[in-house]
């Protein structure tokens, strides 16, 4: 809101009693400490007369003319006359700018005119722009501003301007006529320029921003339409208000800067409604898109037809489809208005644009320079829109999150009913069979002598149903320290080492520091990163069956978690058939699956002492 009033009280206006006086009187103006003065009010107007400034002084013939606003003819009616905008006038102010006859440095600013025009300064010619001509078919028009400097010892100045139009549905004057001291109107027009380079920059960072997003996930087409959408404000900003595109590249014929602004409205109501249509996917009317697409189809050719109808149709293109766009933006609000993330948002800034833009259309076609209005528009669309993206797609993620967390609940849920369905086969059937087999084998054991057992082997036979029946029920057991890991990883893994050291009669030490309780206290092990827990689990698994394999005595293990970082301590003593022979670990499965985590593996064997240090990222 500051940048955006940079622009106010950059001049000053005529006081009430030289209003609507041809003639006025600054000459007690210090122009080198005075803001540039507006002269849009009270010019003399003479209709279809291109005079020569030489005419005015020896002519009383002109007196009477009517005087009017630095305004474009085909907005004046007076006395019921009302002006086509083919035609050429002539408009002329006097002012009086000194006391004494001082050579004094002056410089005047205004606005592109419609659509060709000559400025006299005392009776000699200072700028042409187009072709002015009272044969209309000669008329060449110029869409570009226009910063005369001049100096002159002179008392009075004799503006005349000469306007001529052919084709444009306006003809005339329009906006703000400036004058002042050099540097005073250049302090104007940098304030503009301020104005245009922060907007744009804001823009452009926001074109940044979504196509970052896009590219990110490619999904997302909404994040690239609207960066397109945003990429259509900024082509437009230079041949606006300031036309700053002049500063860059060489200024274009009038007929080209409309051609350009309008192929450029048509790509920004086509991304535009894209841009809707991907946002709102639940609710797609594609004759609404069909609508834009005709549209812009048709549109693509009134370049081709006469100028006059041109203008015309390229103007009513703008406005019916601008009304279109933000009708039916209000209409998808209205419809999602239950679902209030991010649409309150894109609320303010549909109607920002909606202000700005008729605003800024309102005052062109009156014939005050609205571009500066429209800039500011696309400001206010482009904040507030990508708000509403952020938080439109900030409840989207948050909505999938939630999803992935129901699913995973269902799959525990699966999992542990499947756990329960299993349990149960194997205590009814085979658990059951096994164990009447086991039974029934004791049985006969018993019962008969030994070199029976032996000729049927049936001690070996009778230690394979035991170690079956412990093989049904470790797997069982490791369905469920799986199944507990996903509800408390360090619980799970806890329970599953200490339950394989307890089998084979070891000791065993388990410390995790509080960091790293911590870390898997906040965590939640839901879709795509359980690969990344089970990595860690399966790979702390094998080295507990490495020390089983080749350890003795207490087995210690310290986890810690220090600055994103996973640190894995286990240590215990040695076989020492195992050292004597020098036999290698078979540390290969706990290195592959310590490569997938990115980590390292160090080891250290001194004496009967074996130590294992694992060390990988968060």
């Amino acid at each position: 809101m500051i940048i955006a009033t940079i622009p106010v009280n950059c001049y000053q206006k005529l006081s009430e009693k030289f209003q609507n006086s041809a003639y006025i009187d600054l000459s007690d103006t210090n122009w080198e400490n005075s803001l540039p003065i507006n002269l849009s009010s009270g010019w003399e107007f003479y209709w279809n007369q291109l005079f020569d400034p030489k005419v005015f002084p020896i002519n009383s013939l002109l007196g009477g003319v009517p005087i009017v606003e630095f305004r474009p003819w085909t907005n004046l009616d007076l006395a019921g006359q009302k002006f086509s905008a083919k035609g050429f006038a002539t408009y002329r102010k006097r002012i009086k700018v000194q006391n004494s006859s001082k050579l004094k440095h002056f410089s005047i600013y205004f606005m592109h005119l419609f659509s060709s025009s000559k400025v006299y300064i005392n009776g000699e010619l200072i700028q042409e722009k187009g072709k002015v001509s009272s044969q209309l078919a000669e008329v060449i028009p110029d869409r570009t501003n226009s910063t005369i400097e001049f100096l002159t010892d002179q008392l009075e100045l004799d503006i005349v301007i000469q306007i001529a139009n052919q084709d444009f549905y306006q003809g005339g004057p329009r906006g703000e006529f400036l004058i002042g001291y050099p540097p005073q109107i250049d302090l104007y027009k940098s304030r503009n320029l301020i104005v245009e380079i922060f907007v744009f920059g804001l823009i452009f960072g926001s074109v940044l921003y979504h196509l970052s997003f896009y590219f990110i996930n490619r999904n997302q087409r909404a994040f690239l339409y609207f960066s397109i959408v945003c990429i259509t404000f900024l082509i437009r900003i230079p041949f606006l208000n300031s036309k700053s595109h002049g500063y860059f590249i060489p200024m274009q014929s009038f007929e080209f800067q409309s051609i350009w602004l309008h192929y450029v409205n048509i790509f920004t109501f086509l991304f535009s409604i894209l841009f809707l249509s991907e946002l709102f996917r639940s609710k797609q009317y594609k004759y609404i898109k069909n609508f834009f697409f005709i549209g812009a189809i048709l549109a693509l050719f009134t370049p081709f037809v006469s100028k006059t109808f041109q203008y015309y149709l390229n103007f009513l293109y703008l406005v019916v489809y601008l009304v279109m766009f933000l009708a039916f933006s209000f209409y998808l609000l209205y419809k999602h208005k239950k679902e209030a993330q991010g649409l309150y948002s894109m609320g303010i800034a549909l109607f920002s644009l909606a202000l700005f833009c008729i605003l800024s259309i309102s005052l062109n076609f009156y014939g005050v320079h609205g571009g500066l209005y429209l800039i500011l528009g696309y400001l206010f669309y482009v904040i507030f829109q990508t708000v509403s993206l952020s938080k439109f797609f900030a409840y989207a993620i948050e909505s999938r999150a939630n999803i992935e967390m129901a699913l995973h609940e269902e799959s525990l849920q699966a999992l542990s009913k499947q756990r329960a369905e299993m349990q149960l086969m194997v205590h009814d059937q085979l658990g059951a069979n096994l164990t009447d087999l086991k039974v029934f084998l004791e049985r006969k054991m018993l019962s008969l002598n030994e070199s029976v057992k032996q000729s049927f082997d049936l001690d070996y036979i009778y230690d394979r149903v035991v170690s079956i029946i412990q093989s049904l029920r470790n797997q069982l057991l490791y369905i469920e320290d799986q199944n507990l890991i996903f509800e408390n990883f360090v619980t799970g893994l806890h329970l599953t080492l200490l339950r394989r050291y307890s089998d084979v009669g070891r000791e065993f030490e388990f410390s995790p520091s509080n960091e790293f309780l911590n870390y898997f206290n906040e965590i939640k092990i839901i879709g795509k990163n359980q690969s990344y827990f089970l990595n860690i689990y399966y790979m702390l698994y094998e080295v507990c069956t490495n020390d089983i394999k080749y350890g003795r005595g207490e087995s210690v293990w310290k986890l810690d978690f220090i600055n994103g970082t996973f640190s894995i301590n286990q240590r215990n003593l040695l076989n020492l058939s195992i050292q004597k022979q020098k036999t290698d670990f078979d540390l290969k499965s706990i290195k592959k699956r310590l490569s997938l985590l990115n980590g390292n593996l160090e080891v250290k064997i001194s004496d009967e002492s074996f130590q294992l240090k694992i060390q990988f990222p968060a």
